[in-house]
């Protein structure tokens, strides 16, 4: 049976995951935050409203084969009487005022990009984030990635927004659901502190493997070690299992955090060269591992591993 997978995030830490699983054999489900408010993203929604398409522009062409002509297109910019976006973006806008879904039209441009798994948007309907600082609220994604106040507790206006039917399905489906790496409040927590995807997380039997970042970043986790990022997903509800990390990275565990927070953790080099990014070839290759190093515990619980 092949191995179900629901990867959860946004912005170039899902595609990363993404294209180091794009030819593993597995059943790969892409869940995507729509929060974003700037750029590309943020000036389509102020004019047009509806949900950030970025992200999902992003992770379609993550999926998609190098070589296929739409997905190219769709990564190039184009000059319009809306200013400068890419193809992809204004396309994904078209598609959903015609089709009236964000989720339709993820699908239909999954078909015509040939992409064997499927991006769906962790919410259907337009999301503010809201970073309480217990001093103040910062309203918008772009807000609170730049703010150096931390942030205490990310909340969602609206308070529940509607996460897709097939989100949830997948992520209760899925053997393994991976929290992608990315910014903590404005892309993992965007999506897994979604109130339904909360709710998934909890009751699905996958094992939840967090993809531990490689370094703190600056603004909105300046400063802040991995057991911080670590407290911050389980103190908004979402579910952490296990834990992927670069042991010569800025960020990483070692054994006496791994016991002190009761997480087992696996060490795999996931850096490439000078820039604190995950090289999608060793992410592959150390999921692979860590697929396989869970097998018999897979198999007993929900079906035959990777």
């Amino acid at each position: 049976m092949t191995t179900r997978v629901a990867v959860l995030g946004g912005g170039h830490g899902v595609a990363a995951v993404l294209a180091a699983l794009r030819d593993a054999p597995v059943d790969l489900t892409a869940i995507v935050t729509t929060a974003d408010d700037g750029g590309s993203s943020g000036d389509l929604r102020r004019r047009f409203g509806g949900p950030a398409v970025g992200d999902l522009r992003r992770s379609l062409i993550a999926l998609s084969d190098g070589a296929n002509l739409l997905a190219t297109v769709m990564s190039r910019p184009l000059e319009t009487r809306y200013g400068r976006h890419p193809v992809g973006n204004l396309l994904i806008q078209s598609l959903t005022d015609s089709l009236g879904d964000l989720e339709a039209s993820s699908r239909w441009l999954g078909q015509w990009l040939g992409i064997s798994g499927c991006v769906l948007p962790a919410s259907v309907e337009p999301v503010r984030l809201l970073g309480d600082t217990g001093d103040r609220l910062i309203a918008g994604e772009s807000a609170i990635g730049d703010s150096v106040d931390r942030i205490v507790r990310l909340r969602f206006d609206p308070q529940w927004p509607r996460t897709p039917f097939a989100a949830v399905q997948a992520i209760q489906a899925a053997h393994w659901v991976l929290l992608a790496p990315g910014s903590l409040y404005t892309s993992t927590l965007a999506t897994g502190a979604l109130p339904q995807i909360v709710s998934a997380l909890a009751r699905t039997p996958a094992r939840v493997l967090w993809l531990c970042n490689l370094e703190a970043g600056r603004g909105e986790t300046e400063g802040m070690t991995p057991e911080d990022h670590l407290f911050a997903l389980r103190n908004h509800g979402v579910r952490v299992d296990e834990v992927l990390y670069d042991p010569r990275a800025e960020l990483h565990f070692d054994a006496p955090a791994l016991a002190r927070n009761g997480i087992p953790g696996f060490a795999w080099p996931l850096q490439a060269g000078r820039r604190a990014v995950h090289d999608p070839r060793l992410l592959g290759a150390a999921l692979e591992s860590v697929f396989g190093a869970q097998a018999s515990t897979l198999d007993t619980v929900a079906g035959r591993g990777f």
